[in-house]
């Protein structure tokens, strides 16, 4: 009878550690944990998968040594899974979003943003405030380049037939509508990370221009103090989508 190597342990670990991070971020997609107890499973169990790791490049070596087939592949085995929490995170976020601001509060109107009304009765306590925090959040926006194309939008429509493409177009995009007002061009949405299922929150006020109206949008996250890029992101989509089907109800009506 054939007796399993050690080294088969170090697969076992990594898979039991990948299992742990895995259902804690299942139980607070769904809404069973809070997401403090959550990120220190994280810290841990990816800690301990990195080091884990580095073990598993040890025995590599050895197994080279020692001309062991099966410790070399449960070794590689062993660092291929340990860098996997490292990796999804990089993947999912992407590396440049990771030297963002450690704001968490994007908005294309620095000096005015729109205020959140029906939203505040859905924050929890423990949230982040609903308030903006004025220039010291603005500034850091302002000075950072990956957000200088978070802008207001521009359309030659009028403010009630705006907000209801915005309306339009927050459905499409999946967010839950709480609050909408065509006439005073007023909407106001929850969105959920697509990872985690972190609940952010969206204010989109649309009010008269010269030649149509102009649209403002604010995306702020409830829980951390980065947003590594989440709200910028949604913005950016918004106002892309909102700007295509301005276009082609235009061309529609012309």
């Amino acid at each position: 009878m054939k007796h399993t190597h050690w080294s088969r342990w170090l697969v076992r670990i990594q898979l039991l550690l990948i299992a742990i991070i895995f259902m804690a971020g299942l139980a607070l997609r769904l809404e069973l944990l809070h997401f403090r107890p959550v990120f220190q499973v994280f810290k841990y169990a990816g800690l301990g998968a990195l080091g884990m790791a580095l073990v598993s490049m040890l025995v590599f070596i050895w197994g080279l040594v020692k001309r062991h087939a099966d410790a070399r592949r449960a070794a590689l085995w062993g660092v291929v899974l340990g860098l996997l929490p490292v990796a999804v995170p990089l993947l999912t976020v992407g590396k440049g979003n990771f030297d963002v601001p450690p704001i968490h509060d994007i908005t294309t109107d620095l000096s005015n943003p729109p205020e959140y009304q029906a939203i505040l009765s859905l924050r929890e306590e423990g949230d982040n405030s609903a308030a903006y925090d004025g220039e010291a959040v603005a500034q850091q926006q302002r000075e950072a380049d990956i957000y200088e194309d978070i802008r207001p939008l521009e359309l030659d429509l009028p403010v009630a037939k705006v907000t209801g493409m915005a309306a339009q177009v927050a459905e499409d995009l999946g967010w839950r509508i709480v609050a909408r007002d065509d006439e005073t061009g007023h909407l106001e949405a929850v969105d959920r990370t697509a990872l985690l299922g972190f609940s952010d929150d969206v204010v989109v006020r649309v009010t008269p221009a010269e030649d149509g109206s102009r649209v403002d949008i604010r995306s702020s996250s409830r829980v951390g103090v980065s947003d590594l890029g989440a709200n910028a992101r949604r913005i950016r989509e918004f106002l892309v989508e909102l700007e295509e089907l301005a276009a082609e109800q235009g061309q529609q009506e012309g």
